[in-house]
Order: C-alpha cells, then sequence, then structure tokens
C-alpha cells in the first residue's frame, strides 16, 4: 500500500519504476513481457520525464492506478498494483477521523506500506526541547492567540495517521508488530545533505515518529530508506536536455537504512517489502 501527502513524488517514482523495469531487467524486481497492460494513467508522467521535465501536481479527484506482473530475480511472480490519488485525500482521513471505503480493503488486506515523507516540506513547529533558551516565538507578543485547527505538526499528523490505520486493519498494539512490514522513503532525497543515514536523519526530524514505529513495530519489519526519484530537480516548463538525452532511466537512486551509499535500484525500497 502506498501512503504519502502531497507533493512527495508518489507518480515520479512509479513512472521512474516502469521506465526502469522495462529498460533494465538488472533490478531485484522486473516487468515481465507483457505485464503492464494499461499506462493511461501514468501517460503524463511518462511524456514529462522523457523530455526531462518534472510532472505536475495529480488532480484532487484523482483515484486510478496501474497494475504491474512482475518478477524477481529468481523467477518469482509478482502483482503490484500502484495506486494514483492526489495526497491531499490521505491526510483528509486525519482530518476527519473517517476512512473512505476504497482505503479500507487495501489497509486491511496489504502486507507492506510504503511511507513517503519528504524532509523538506515537513511542517515541523518548535517546543520547550528544540528552541534555545531566552528566544521568545514571534507572536508570543499577540494580545489574541490565533491556532489554526488545519496546521499540524507534521510530527504528530504522522503518527496520528499510522495509528489509525492500524485500528483500520485491526492491528494491536498489545504486540509488537510484523505485518504490515513498514518502509518509510524520505523522498528527494537530493535537496539535502547526504551527510547522514536515512535512519539517523528519520531520527533526528521526527523524534515522536521514530519512537512510535520502534514502539509499535517488530525490529526487522520496518525500515528507513532516503529516495531521489529524478536524481535532480526539474522544472515543469523548462526541459532539461541533458536529463532526456540520456534518458531519464539513468537517473535516481535509493539510499539505504543505516548507509550513505547511492544505489540506482529504485525498486529496493518494494522489493524489500516482498522479502525479496
Amino acid at each position: 500500500m502506498v501512503l504519502g501527502g502531497s507533493g512527495v513524488g508518489k507518480t515520479h517514482l512509479v513512472g521512474q519504476l516502469v521506465l526502469r523495469m522495462r529498460r533494465n531487467r538488472q533490478g531485484l524486481l522486473r516487468i515481465r513481457h507483457g505485464g503492464v497492460q494499461n499506462l493511461s494513467s501514468l501517460e503524463e508522467v511518462l511524456t514529462c520525464l522523457e523530455a526531462g521535465r518534472a510532472a505536475g501536481h495529480t488532480p484532487a479527484e484523482t483515484w486510478t492506478g496501474v497494475k504491474c506482473e512482475l518478477e524477481t530475480v529468481s523467477g518469482q511472480s509478482v502483482s503490484l498494483e500502484w495506486p494514483e490519488y492526489a495526497g491531499e485525500r490521505l491526510f483528509s482521513i486525519v482530518k476527519r477521523r473517517a476512512v473512505p471505503e476504497e482505503w479500507r480493503k487495501s489497509i486491511s488486506s496489504a502486507t507492506g506500506w510504503l511511507l513517503f515523507i519528504r524532509p523538506s516540506t515537513l511542517n515541523l513547529y518548535e517546543d520547550l526541547l528544540t528552541r534555545p533558551a531566552g528566544v521568545t516565538p514571534p507572536n508570543a507578543l499577540r494580545k489574541q492567540s490565533e491556532l489554526d485547527g488545519n496546521s499540524w505538526d507534521d510530527r504528530a499528523r504522522y503518527v496520528e495517521l499510522l495509528q489509525i490505520l492500524l485500528c483500520t486493519a485491526g492491528k494491536s498494539s498489545y504486540s509488537r508488530i510484523d505485518s504490515p512490514r513498514l518502509a518509510i522513503v524520505l523522498s528527494c532525497w537530493d535537496e539535502g545533505t547526504n551527510s547522514k543515514s536515512p535512519v539517523e536523519l528519520f531520527n533526528e526530524r521526527m523524534p515522536l515518529l521514530s519512537s512510535f514505529v520502534r514502539s509499535n513495530w517488530v525490529g526487522d519489519a520496518w525500515s528507513v530508506w532516503g529516495l531521489s526519484s529524478l536524481g535532480r530537480a526539474l522544472s515543469q516548463e523548462q526541459c532539461d536536455q541533458d536529463y532526456a538525452e540520456k534518458g531519464p532511466e539513468n537517473f535516481g537512486y535509493v539510499v539505504e537504512t543505516h548507509t550513505t551509499k547511492m544505489d540506482t535500484d529504485l525498486t529496493r525500497p518494494i522489493a524489500w517489502l516482498m522479502k525479496v
């Protein structure tokens, strides 16, 4: 099950996966011959990537997907269904405290969850543990306090989201979870520094979520990955000629949990979820 808010790179990753698995059969997962019947939902992103441009935002009313018949390096058959939806729909679950019917079956039946988080766009508020002593927040001098009910601190919002999903899946916190496996993907990895491993950055930026995951999942049932689907920033308007000439399948990388080493096999987080 693919979980991600707006602008975290879900669409770019599936576009790159399709291009890469069709043209490069050296990864842990690869598309079987004739394994993709309908790419209409990915037509825009594939066209943009081939031209060296970034794809636009998925419309809010969209709920489609692409189904791929894959095989592992050992020849095992695997079906992968990648949903295509606007990221706002995911966090409406937290806002409304209700899980739409189209989500329930996937939440209950999925053996693995792929959770996208984009570190550079996290909405994080200062607290007594992070704000230096003697520093007064700008809004502390206002005569009237204002609170936007929609402005969650993302550390709390992701915890709330996982709690709702676990409840929907019928999972208890009485004992640690081994299924669904959880792969946390820190997307747009090229936007930040590469001096830390994904799990180090995760622990530093989102300690509340990190503690929640460690407390509720078995140690080998969760992982953190750095992901740069595109390998570099692309514009929606201007074409990157070098990118187009070399081909988008030659760009992009993942970084495993405890390393800083870039790996060009973008299928690795999904393969990990599938225990390949």
